[in-house]
């Protein structure tokens, strides 16, 4: 079995340096809620269809805007895309989040024993 490939700290920085991106994420965390106007995923009940749910909340921004975000957004493994039919929907995936903060305590935190 392969190790699951982790996209490398400097790639998540550098997605998340994007206050759009940001926005996004902050949209996709929340998850579904009575403004969304997609139908829900049968198997995944948080998950937000970009489209129809996060780029009205978002101001000022075009669909292809919101697809190069989406993209760099899942290339550094932020977050997951699931296609059912012609509708895709997204979720943050956690297991990067934790990577993430798990990388910048190792790396950058002071330990808080004393030497």
């Amino acid at each position: 079995m392969e190790e699951e490939k982790r996209p490398s700290l400097a790639n998540i920085a550098r997605a998340l340096s994007d206050p759009i991106r940001l926005q996004i994420l902050d949209i996709l965390v929340k998850g579904r809620d009575a403004s969304c106007v997609s139908s829900p995923h049968p198997q995944l009940p948080h998950a937000v269809c970009p489209y129809l749910d996060v780029l009205p909340k978002l101001e000022n921004i075009s669909t292809s805007k919101l697809s190069y975000h989406l993209k760099e957004l899942r290339e550094a493994g932020l977050v997951e895309e699931y296609r059912l039919g012609k509708q895709v929907f997204y979720l943050v995936n956690q297991k990067t989040l934790e990577h993430l903060l798990e990388t910048v305590k190792s790396r950058y935190l002071l330990s808080s024993t004393p030497s």
